[in-house]
């Protein structure tokens, strides 16, 4: 058990509505029991080696953390099993007599310190038994009005404190989230600024490849176009051995009229140098196609 508990609830006893307060200890039990209707008082405080004894007694031992566990069950009606009632000293001797099948003795005079006590039972029910664990609270009077208010005004302080804590807590909780969120929101908008910058330069490049596309695809065809226009192609070494035998023939069938120069009645001869060049000016052109 860690840290001090503090438990309260409304109890309905046989003996009227009273008010149970616990508090829970490592190794302290502190028990106050107030009435309603006359705001009377019994209070007792226990240790770890009281309530281990009690419970040997009864014959059914437990420890003292789980007594205080079975007794905060029975404030929270958390469990079945356990259960709380408010005696007196003649009820609980009463309530001995029967179990133990004794006389009955004569109740204390009024004025005697048994009779103003009450005995906070804790009852743990099993299958076939009744476990009866009575807690003794000595009368602690009325309590007083002047400390009872400056106790209120105390703990009202120390509510109006933590509050104000809370309050400041959160409030610097909410200051912190707006400024990441402004933080947040700018390094947003500055990344937005940077990819739309980029984005531009991006179209603009692209722009410029297509017009540049676009210039090279007319070069090229004006090239080509050029090229095609001063290409002559030479007569193929076949197609002018053709024609020399043709006209070698044609001259054997009939006279050829008189030239006015002898050399312009000469065939063509062969030139090797034109046509490598022509050759190399069609692959030229063949590749360029490509």
């Amino acid at each position: 058990m860690g840290e001090p508990r503090y438990l309260q609830a409304d109890c309905a006893f046989r003996r009227g509505a009273h008010t149970v307060r616990v508090t829970l200890a490592r190794a302290t039990l502190r028990v106050e029991v107030e009435a309603h209707g006359t705001a009377d008082l019994w209070r007792g405080e226990f240790d770890a080696t009281f309530i281990e004894d009690l419970t040997r007694k009864t014959g059914n031992f437990k420890q003292f953390g789980i007594f205080c566990s079975m007794l905060e069950s029975a404030l929270t009606q958390s469990s079945e099993s356990v259960s709380l009632e408010l005696l007196t000293y003649t009820d609980l001797e009463t309530l001995h007599s029967r179990k133990v099948g004794a006389i009955t003795r004569p109740s204390p005079s009024s004025s005697s310190p048994l009779n103003t006590k009450r005995y906070l039972i804790l009852i743990y029910s099993v299958e076939f038994d009744r476990i009866h664990y009575p807690l003794p609270l000595p009368y602690a009077g009325r309590p007083d009005l002047v400390a009872l208010v400056r106790e209120l005004q105390e703990q009202l302080a120390q509510l109006r404190a933590q509050r104000l804590d809370e309050t400041q807590h959160l409030q610097d909780a909410l200051w912190r989230a707006l400024e990441e969120k402004r933080a947040a929101e700018a390094r947003h908008h500055r990344e937005y600024q940077q990819l739309a910058a980029e984005l531009a330069q991006a179209k603009a490049s692209e722009q410029r490849l297509q017009l540049r596309v676009k210039n090279l695809t007319a070069e090229l065809a004006s090239y080509r176009r050029g090229r095609q226009k001063s290409a002559s192609p030479a007569p193929r070494p076949q197609e002018r051995r053709s024609a020399s035998l043709e006209s070698h023939r044609s001259s054997r069938g009939r006279p050829s009229p008189r030239s006015p120069s002898p050399a312009g009645s000469r065939p063509p001869r062969f030139d090797p140098t034109a046509f490598v060049r022509a050759r190399q000016r069609r692959q030229k052109e063949a590749e360029l196609r490509k």
